[in-house]
């Protein structure tokens, strides 16, 4: 026999303050607007009711004996909490699936066979639940799970074990979906919700052993007062300037669709800005936090407002669930066609630019980062577009993989040093170039003019120069090079790097580590750019050129060619480019401009070499022009040491024959 004590009575008075309290709270605090919000305002009402009936019950159980309708009262009441308390580990699950990032709909993207493996195991639980139910339905007529005997007292059936099986299992299944995501949530959260299971499974086992004490309403009205506070309440998750979601929340939030592979739109309103030529005379006079609010009031008409990131320096993303690529890229072209249009903002009507990408995760983005990534990265003007989806980010995603070869290429050996030999104008070997070559584990080879680039844009080119410099020096302080007639071989130089404060002696102290020759290494620097800041440029080029290396001109002909560059900069040899080499042969005045360079150069007492050459009538040519060393395919590709050095073995084996 079970039955109520005033004990009992004080706990389920207690449980259902507690319960209406949260439901009160929530609502006055305007939590009701999200799915999750919704469940967890029905758990409470669930165990309101339940609280509900425990006070119903003790009420009731006074009179039982002498007052048929009290009988009746105290039956229904119980028939009410069983009825409703069973839902609430199935529904506890269910929040949990929204607090960890779990879609559970029918319309989840998977594969053919794990759709289907999913599908049986939704169908199983879901009959499991309704078994339940219908048990718990239709005891007043079998009296599986309890009964009342003649004198009116509760009792138990064997039946009602199911119910704690199933609740246990609906339980550990919540958790095993909490602790799978356990990285994703934040501390607060994770400490929330180890404190609600630890109150729920106590309150259960309570009153699994002691069934006279009801304690197992209270305790979950205390552990889901608990969860509000710590995980309906997202108050350092929002922005709350903005009334959006954080930086921080959108890193968890983005972890879990990743992790839960839910089929997502990611939208990204980036590069918001004023438009300087259209508001010429509001320059400054509108704030960047009004833009802010009035672009998020305009972003809130089209998706939920708690879809809505601010990711920071005018960086919106917007997340779209459960709707096709057309959808998404609609929305898009819409938030990108209202940036064409006047913004009232502070009574001033002004233009605004922004910047918008539709992202399908999980299948164009791995992790945050990667979405981060886009968010920020520059946007070169060729790849711009109104709106970029599909196709239109596969540069971004390129870059940022090149980005993170190019990071992790010197720890994991991804660079080579190739040579490619040049040749005096009568075909004697002369001497060599170092170029320096990536293959990547992941992407596989990857080229100078995509790597280079972004080496200097992250900081790490004078890493990569200080590992071509040593590996020139390391082969050249075998003596190899020199026994084959190799008088010197040229290193390319960052200008960025040039321009450090110490560089020159940083370049000696790297040589004479190896104890070379310096006149046995000489570097290379690109006209078009040393052009910028030549007094300091040349003050670190004589330094360098004083104590025995020598300078050439790289690419001349190219772009703007500074003519001054040629004079101040003190170079001994100067590179002319492919294109103007293979354009003399296209017209007469591209032989005009190879033969006035050729000339110009000579009448100011340097050296010139041609590169691309790969013809003997090129070579005819540039012998007739005056040219003094050749560099091409005509000779040798850029090639690996080991390779190099059969090259340049065998041209001193023929030259000395």
């Amino acid at each position: 026999m079970i039955s109520y004590t005033d004990f009992s009575l004080g706990l389920a008075v207690a449980a259902f303050l507690v319960c209406i309290s949260d439901v009160i709270f929530t609502v006055i605090d305007k939590r009701t607007e999200k799915p999750q919000n919704k469940v967890y305002i029905f758990m409470l009402l669930l165990l309101s009711v339940n609280a509900g009936c425990g006070i119903t019950s003790y009420i009731a159980e006074k009179s039982k004996m002498i007052s048929d309708t009290a009988f009746d009262t105290l039956q229904i009441s119980r028939y009410i909490y069983f009825l409703t308390h069973a839902l609430l580990a199935p529904i506890f699950f269910f929040y949990i699936s929204f607090v960890v990032g779990r879609s559970i709909n029918w319309r989840t993207s998977r594969a053919k066979l794990r759709k289907a493996k999913h599908y049986i195991i939704d169908v199983g639980v879901t009959l499991a639940l309704v078994v339940m139910e219908f048990m718990i339905i239709v005891n007043p007529v079998f009296h599986w799970m309890w009964y009342f005997d003649e004198q009116r007292n509760f009792q138990r059936a064997s039946g009602e074990m199911f119910i704690y099986i199933q609740s246990a299992l609906w339980l550990g299944a919540s958790f095993v979906l909490v602790m799978h995501s356990w990285n994703i949530l934040s501390k607060n959260r994770k400490d929330s919700l180890a404190v609600c299971y630890v109150l729920v499974i106590t309150g259960i086992m309570i009153q699994l052993f002691y069934s006279h004490i009801y304690i197992e309403v209270l305790m979950e009205a205390l552990g889901f007062t608990g969860v509000l506070f710590f995980v309906e309440n997202e108050d350092d998750r929002k922005n709350v300037e903005l009334d959006v979601y954080n930086p921080a929340s959108f890193s968890l939030d983005i972890s879990a669709i990743l992790k839960n592979q839910i089929p997502t739109r990611l939208l990204l309103v980036r590069d918001i800005k004023f438009d300087r030529t259209a508001n010429p005379t509001l320059m400054g006079k509108i704030s960047g936090d009004a833009i802010q609010k009035s672009v998020v009031e305009y972003l809130a008409t089209k998706v939920k407002r708690y879809h809505i990131y601010a990711l920071g320096h005018r960086i919106f993303a917007l997340t779209i669930y459960d709707n096709s690529d057309e959808f998404a890229v609609k929305t898009a072209q819409e938030i990108s066609d209202r940036f064409y249009k006047p913004w009232e903002i502070n009574g001033n009507s002004i233009f605004l630019k922004a910047s918008v990408m539709m992202i399908a995760l999980p299948e164009r983005a791995k992790t945050v980062a990667d979405i981060i990534y886009m968010a920020e990265c520059p946007i070169p003007e060729k790849f711009r577009k109104k709106v970029m989806y599909g196709d239109d980010l596969n540069w971004i995603i390129r870059y940022s993989a090149v980005e993170s070869a190019v990071t992790r290429g010197l720890k994991e050996g991804s660079f080579e040093v190739y040579y490619q030999p040049t040749y005096y104008i009568d075909k004697a070997l002369y001497g060599a170039e170092a170029l320096l070559r990536m293959h990547d584990s992941e992407l596989g080879n990857i080229y100078p003019d995509e790597f280079i680039p972004i080496a200097e844009k992250i900081g790490i080119i004078d890493e990569i120069d200080d590992f071509v410099l040593r590996e020139v020096c390391r082969l050249l302080s075998t003596g190899v090079p020199q026994k084959y007639g190799i008088g010197h071989i040229n290193v390319n130089l960052s200008v960025m790097e040039c321009m450090k404060d110490g560089f020159a002696e940083h370049i000696t102290k790297v040589v004479d580590a190896f104890e070379v020759e310096k006149h046995n290494i000489s570097f290379e620097i690109t006209e078009s750019v040393a052009s910028n800041d030549y007094r300091h440029l040349e003050e670190v080029i004589e330094k360098l050129k004083t104590v025995g290396f020598m300078f050439y001109i790289d690419d001349f002909g190219t772009g703007y060619s500074n003519i001054h560059a040629l004079f101040s900069l003190g170079a001994d040899v100067i590179k002319i480019d492919k294109s103007v080499l293979w354009g003399a042969e296209q017209s007469e005045l591209g032989m005009s401009l190879l033969k006035s360079t050729i000339e110009m150069v000579k009448d100011m007492h340097k050296k010139t070499l041609a590169e691309g050459v790969e013809t003997e009538t090129q070579i005819q040519t540039l012998k007739n022009l005056g040219c003094d060393y050749l560099q091409g395919y005509y000779f040798s590709k850029p090639v690996p040491e080991s390779e190099f050095l059969k090259i340049i073995n065998t041209s001193s084996e023929v030259s000395t024959h």
